[in-house]
């Protein structure tokens, strides 16, 4: 099923009233005191009207609509987000308001003319001449009269409400839009003036992605190698100058071998995350070290065991487990890039209405360049025809997924941990291995987990999105100069494998890069839609939504008949998908 994104068309922007004259009939403006707070009267009779117009194009009295408001008492904040605004109401994907609550006496038609915006930006512009009042009105703040009602929540219901948080900001206003929001449900998003300038890519998301800004939750494992420190103390490092702002700091899981060597135990010690940063107080420390105790070498199911077992989503559908390979490095912008993606690709609009979470497992941040053997290179497809762009190479999904750094949705690890729970218990009751089975797909350069993942997205018809090589190489490097093997399957590697690994080293990824993300992504930042991209199979064959989910179908059905225990497979009607995986299992006991 096909369908492009919404199209927002302009509202009228209601005009801003003429200046109310004074009793005494001087009609003069007179500037409120910001030494002051403000009790005045609120007679601002055109402001009803005009908000009540924009309330029904807008479905402003809906609690759920696509309402985002950015808004600003001081002129400096104002200047700090008008383009922002602007640039994300010319998107179309949302009706985009920009309400002034200042002090000062200036007009809405000069705030614009100053900050460069003319009639082309299909900004909803909102103030008074008295702009404060304007702001007692719809917030009712401390500084206001309680006698006032929350005009923005009745008449807009915006979804997400932007604002500058730095110090150029008033204090009044931040105060107020900070107890305010707590009887609301729009989200508050907290700009300054070193973050905006790198968040340009938040005018691509639409309300329903922003309304979730502060929903994510962000985990990340990393599975020390059982030998050598050069990678992971690499990878380490590389965290800890990535740039964090405007992201609330993963929990770090790091997964240490029995035998841990003294110069990785000396590093740790010194190692802090999230890091210090200088002028900002101490934040809570979110590493865990997990050090195993059996000194045996562990088998693929303990090895897949043990890495199911480090991470549960405390809420499914907003926590969500990023993986890395010790053999990764991370530029600065690889959280926004992952908050980006998954914004986009989990909470927009079209995301929800194509339900695309029925059909992501995950997002790789890295490019692949072999299929899950190790041994075939692997070409990307090419855009499909009329989806061509100005960057080079496309997005593609994938069935194949990756273990050198993805991301994996919260609901679909659940759902992975309950298949292998259920797997190991039908497979530790029969002594045979069925033909299904018979041939491990993925290569033992991958940990064994990664079998696992592609067994489920087979049966679930599930795909892995992935970047183009320009934009992986902006957010992640994959190192392959120092030798890494699982520890499941340390004891195989051999000297041809070294030299290959040598020969793979990638030279050309260069941390430091200053080429931004976005100029790598279509149209200056766009994520194509998921039905605008190649889709291929997990062998690399070109495949659509129907053809995946009939392979899928059948794939289940024989699954279930050799290792799921059921019986009476052949009528073809297979039980509804159930998050833990039960569906595809069928035990003696009722279960």
């Amino acid at each position: 099923m096909e369908e492009d994104p919404p199209i927002i068309k302009t509202p009228k922007t209601p005009k801003t009233p003429k200046p109310q004259a004074k009793p005494d009939g001087s009609g003069t403006k007179a500037a409120a005191d910001p030494s002051k707070p403000y009790n005045g009267p609120l007679k601002l009779p055109h402001l009803g009207s005009s908000l009540e117009a924009i309330m029904l194009e807008t479905q402003g009295r809906m609690q759920h609509n696509r309402n985002v408001l950015f808004s600003a008492a001081s002129l400096k904040s104002a200047a700090l987000l008008l383009p922002m605004a602007c640039q994300m109401a010319t998107e179309r994907q949302s009706y985009v308001h920009f309400a002034l609550m200042s002090r000062s006496d200036i007009s809405i038609k000069e705030l614009l003319a100053i900050n460069g915006i003319d009639k082309s930006c299909p900004l909803v512009m909102h103030g008074t001449t008295n702009s404060l009042a304007l702001y007692c009105l719809l917030w009712s703040s401390w500084s206001c009269s309680n006698r006032e009602s929350d005009y923005i929540n009745l008449y807009m219901h915006p979804q997400a409400i932007i604002i500058d948080s730095s110090s150029t900001e008033e204090s009044y206003f931040l105060s107020g839009i900070r107890d305010k929001i707590r009887d609301t449900e729009a989200t508050l998003i907290e700009l300054s003036e070193k973050t905006a300038q790198r968040f340009s890519w938040l005018s691509k998301l639409d309300s329903s992605a922003l309304a979730a800004w502060n929903e994510v939750n962000l985990d990340i494992i990393i599975q020390a190698p059982q030998h050598g420190t050069g990678n992971l103390k690499r990878l380490l490092r590389s965290l800890a100058r990535a740039d964090l702002a405007g992201v609330s700091p993963p929990h770090l899981t790091i997964e240490l071998p029995s035998v841990v060597e003294d110069d990785l135990t000396n590093f740790l010690n010194g190692y802090e995350w999230p890091p210090k940063v200088h002028g900002v107080a101490p934040k809570t420390k979110l590493l865990s070290l997990r050090h195993r105790i059996p000194r045996q070498k562990m088998t693929e199911e303990e090895s897949a065991v043990r890495f199911l077992e480090s991470f549960w989503p405390a809420k499914p559908f907003h926590s969500h487990v990023i993986v890395l390979s010790p053999h990764t490095e991370i530029t600065s912008q690889f959280f926004h890039y992952v908050k980006y993606s998954i914004l986009q690709r989990r909470y927009a609009t079209i995301a929800n209405r194509q339900h695309w979470e029925n059909k992501l497992f995950g997002i790789s941040l890295s490019a692949p360049t072999a299929y899950l053997d190790d041994v075939t290179p692997f070409t990307p497809p090419t855009a499909l025809e009329g989806q061509e762009s100005d960057v080079e190479g496309t997005p593609f999904l994938w069935q194949a997924p990756s273990s050198d750094a993805i991301l994996i949705f919260g609901d679909k690890w659940v759902e992975l941990h309950g298949y292998v729970s259920q797997l190991l218990e039908k497979q530790h009751a029969s002594s045979t291995t069925p033909d299904l089975f018979a041939k491990k797909k993925v290569g033992k350069k991958h940990p064994a987990w990664l079998e696992y993942i592609l067994q489920l997205s087979r049966l679930r018809g599930y795909f892995t999105l992935y970047p183009t090589r320009q934009t992986a190489n902006t957010i992640v490097g994959v190192h392959t100069d120092l030798h890494d093997v699982p520890e499941e399957y340390d004891e195989e590697k051999t000297a041809e494998q070294e030299q290959d690994s040598v020969k793979l080293a990638l030279g050309r990824f260069d941390p430091a890069s200053h080429v931004d993300m976005l100029a790598t992504l279509p149209h200056d930042g766009d994520m194509p839609l998921l039905y605008h991209l190649p889709w291929l199979t997990w062998d690399g064959k070109d495949t659509d939504d129907g053809a995946i989910a009939r392979t899928a179908a059948k794939y289940t059905q024989a699954f279930r008949a050799q290792i799921g225990g059921c019986k009476d497979e052949s009528a073809g009607l297979l039980p509804a998908a159930e998050p833990y995986a039960r569906d595809l299992f069928c035990f003696t006991n009722g279960r």
